[in-house]
């Protein structure tokens, strides 16, 4: 199997270096550059296989045997555009740039259109899995125009995550790539606010955190588990001095701006995601908390069952939103490809994913897949039952409830959005489009 025999690399930061260190036990040999001496010798020493620093990105890219592969582990936005700036003069036609950091798709799409006028391929790739995947095989999100080599596909899938395939999808766009990993994100925000909301409805219901662990524990069991549910299960049983350290920690969270980001296109795209929105919301409420009056009681849920199915609904209701998003903006994309990227060495792998593979994702209509509505139906009462308990017993529940009203009004024949095309047009004369006509009107309200 031909794989990349060398690769040149600009950023040795935590992820820039452990994957640079998955690469060279895969037998690339690393090319770093760093402005510090000592860090280079420093990194050298970690390095299994053929590992040579330098100072200079000239003197690094000059190494290099051409055709060049120069991948780049900075950070996203005005770094990395200085960096692509940079090299741009220093390449020749026919090298390739891989963005590996954590950039905006658009980003990804102008810094790809700027090599391009130079003769220079361009990969933005997303890669998922934090530290620890980065070393040991993270999900790769790679956005393509170029042809993508065999030998740099081979030395991609070296690298990645397994599970029944290696955890890599190739997308067609420089900004794909970025985009699919945006949208991991998004989901991410969704997922673990899902979890904080059914964590607050157990702790009101005056459960401990070992019996709330047990509850989470629990899940895998019904093979309903995920990476998020099960390190929530260890941070709840974590002590220090016979203190539960969760009970320590302040009830606030901050974010990096991805949830932002992954809302911010669904609205430009006009897709909605409801469920990434309410949890990015979430958490900037979690930063203005007020003075008033607190009006905390205590409840008693239903049950567990409920509990646990009234979470699938959300994760499952969070995750579809984002494959839509995602099949809104990659045209002809396989959204199984997707499914399958996410199944290993990313934050929100789960047997979720693999459940969704048996719907019919290939459809444009896959929203309506039959298999799909019975998971949702499955599970609709106990997700009513649960969010009409949190309401009696005000505890919020944003992205559970969020979530419920996205799947309540795609499966209504009813919606009073016709009353506010009457309202637009009647202050505004922004016009009504009839039934059966394609028409837009204005109406003689007087």
């Amino acid at each position: 199997m031909k794989m990349l025999k060398e690769i040149g690399l600009v950023g040795l930061g935590v992820m820039g270096k452990n994957i640079a260190l998955n690469l060279s036990d895969n037998g690339v040999f690393i090319k770093g550059f760093n402005d510090s001496k000592e860090k280079l010798e420093d990194i050298k020493k970690e390095f299994p296989g053929a590992f040579e620093g330098y100072t200079n990105t000239a003197d690094l890219i000059n190494s290099l045997s051409k055709p060049r592969t120069i991948l780049l582990m900075v950070p996203s936005g005005k770094a990395t555009k200085d960096v692509v700036e940079k090299i741009r003069d220093l390449l020749d036609e026919g090298d390739l740039v891989i963005d590996g950091g954590n950039s905006f798709y658009i980003d990804s799409e102008e810094n790809g259109l700027a090599l391009e006028d130079r003769g220079i391929k361009f990969i933005g790739m997303g890669v998922s899995g934090g530290e620890e995947g980065a070393r040991n095989g993270p999900a790769i999100m790679v956005g393509y125009k170029n042809k993508v080599s065999e030998e740099l596909k081979n030395t991609l899938s070296a690298i990645s995550a397994k599970t029944d395939k290696d955890c890599i999808g190739f997308y067609e766009g420089y900004g794909s790539g970025h985009f699919v990993k945006m949208v991991h994100n998004g989901i991410e925000y969704a997922e673990m606010q899902l979890i904080a909301e059914i964590y607050e409805i157990l702790r009101r219901s005056k459960k401990t955190n070992e019996e709330i662990a047990n509850f989470f524990d629990d899940l895998k069991e019904e093979d309903r588990s995920s990476y998020l549910i099960e390190i929530t299960s260890k941070i709840l049983r974590q002590k220090k001095d016979e203190t539960y350290i969760l009970d320590q920690i302040k009830p606030f969270a901050s974010d990096k701006g991805t949830g932002k980001l992954t809302v911010e296109t669904s609205l430009n795209l006009k897709v909605p995601t409801p469920s990434i929105f309410a949890a990015y919301d979430a958490r900037v409420q979690s930063n203005n908390k007020n003075n008033w009056e607190d009006m905390n009681i205590e409840s008693e849920i239903s049950s567990e069952k409920d509990l646990s199915d009234c979470l699938f609904f959300g994760r499952t209701a969070s995750m579809i939103q984002g494959l839509e998003l995602i099949d809104k903006y990659i045209e002809k994309v396989n959204l199984g490809m997707v499914l399958n990227n996410w199944t290993g060495g990313c934050i929100i792998r789960s047997s979720l994913l693999k459940e969704l593979n048996h719907i019919n994702l290939t459809s444009k209509d896959f929203l309506h897949d039959l298999k799909l509505n019975e998971i949702f139906k499955h599970n609709l009462e106990s997700t009513k039952k649960i969010i009409s308990q949190a309401v009696l017993n005000n505890i919020s529940t944003p992205v559970l409830s969020a979530s419920l009203n996205w799947y309540l009004n795609l499966t209504s024949s009813s919606n009073p959005a016709n009353l506010i095309q009457a309202q637009r047009d009647f202050f505004g004369r922004h016009k009504v489009q009839l039934i059966n006509s394609e028409e837009d009107v204005n109406i003689d309200w007087d």
